[in-house]
Parts: C-alpha cells; sequence; structure tokens
C-alpha cells in the first residue's frame, strides 16, 4: 500500500486515539504561524478537551447546528458555552447547506486572525468535510490562496473535504472574490 505524505502527516495528527473517527488533518495555509486543523464531530465531541490540548489548539469552530450536538454529545453542547481555557466559536449551518456570507466572511477573518497570531484552530462539522471544508477553502483563500489551488490542497491533506452541494460551490465562489480584496 503506498501512502502519500500528506495523508500520513495527516494521520500522525490525530494519532491512533482519533483515527478511527475519520482521524484529525491539518490543512495547509499559506503565511500564517498557527496551524488549522479540521475533523469531525465524533473527534470534538467526544473529547474536546483533549483533542485541542493534543494539537495545541486554543480556539474551536463548530459549524453544527445545536439539534445535530444533542442527538449524539449532549455533554458537548453545554461544554461550547463554557470552554474555558479555550475558546469556542459557532456558525450553526444545516449540512450541505451555508450560512449567511456575512457571518461565514467574518468567522473566516476571525480563524485567519488567530491563524497569523501563531494560534491552532480546529474546525469541526459533522464529518469534517463539507461545511469545515468550505471555511478552511475560505482562509486558505484569505492568506493568499487561489480557489482551485486551496480547493485541491485541501482534498490532499483532508481526502473528501470540500464543498459538498451546488450552494457551497457558489458560497466559495461569492466570498473568494471579496476575501481577495479585504486588507490585511
Amino acid at each position: 500500500m503506498v501512502v502519500d505524505m500528506a495523508t500520513l502527516c495527516a494521520m500522525e495528527v490525530g494519532g491512533p486515539r482519533w483515527a478511527a473517527w475519520g482521524g484529525v488533518h491539518r490543512v495547509p495555509v499559506n503565511d500564517v504561524a498557527g496551524g488549522l486543523y479540521l475533523c469531525g464531530l465524533d473527534v470534538a465531541g467526544a473529547e474536546p478537551a483533549a483533542i485541542l490540548d493534543h494539537i495545541q489548539a486554543s480556539t474551536l469552530v463548530c459549524l453544527l447546528t445545536d439539534v445535530e450536538i444533542f442527538t449524539r454529545y449532549p455533554d458537548y453542547l453545554e461544554w461550547l458555552n463554557y470552554p474555558e481555557p479555550y475558546e469556542a466559536l459557532r456558525l450553526p449551518t444545516p449540512d450541505h447547506l451555508v450560512a449567511d456570507d456575512d457571518a461565514v466572511t467574518s468567522l473566516v477573518m476571525a480563524i485567519t486572525d488567530r491563524l497569523r497570531d501563531g494560534d491552532n484552530v480546529l474546525v469541526h462539522c459533522g464529518a469534517g468535510w463539507g461545511r469545515a471544508g468550505v471555511i478552511a477553502v475560505l482562509v486558505m483563500v484569505a492568506a493568499g490562496a487561489v480557489t482551485d489551488d486551496a480547493i485541491r490542497d485541501l482534498r490532499a491533506a483532508r481526502p473528501a473535504a470540500g464543498p459538498q452541494s451546488m450552494d457551497q460551490d457558489l458560497q466559495i465562489e461569492r466570498l473568494s472574490r471579496q476575501l481577495v480584496d479585504l486588507p490585511d
């Protein structure tokens, strides 16, 4: 079996403790000191503090609706309200859909600022593919990547990640144009 370097590095991020749940993958973002990581709910919801400690992240971004969380990890929903000493950012977004463009842009810029400051950030949705992938692509674009390159690099780092619906494709197209014109 041949394993490419991106997959090997991705497997090493989460280690065997989280590999059974889809793993934790570091996404390559240009010109930032911090690291952007993606995972699914089964990683973040089961032990949020443990995975944040493992990747030395200070911020967790949850893109799930309360119903999605409560049905599987009700304690995690409580943790999101009181994550100290960590920070939890929320943008509840229905599966395969998108949130408001302004809210997404604000979240992308907040993540990008943290990465530029050297912080590690963990982003998750249900599987860590669609909604989290949209945010990851937009963060990569905000940091200077070309959209098509960002999608390719994201999928090399976390297979299957990236837009999973026409709504998500269109949001990436719309917001990528805006993000390249925003000041640093």
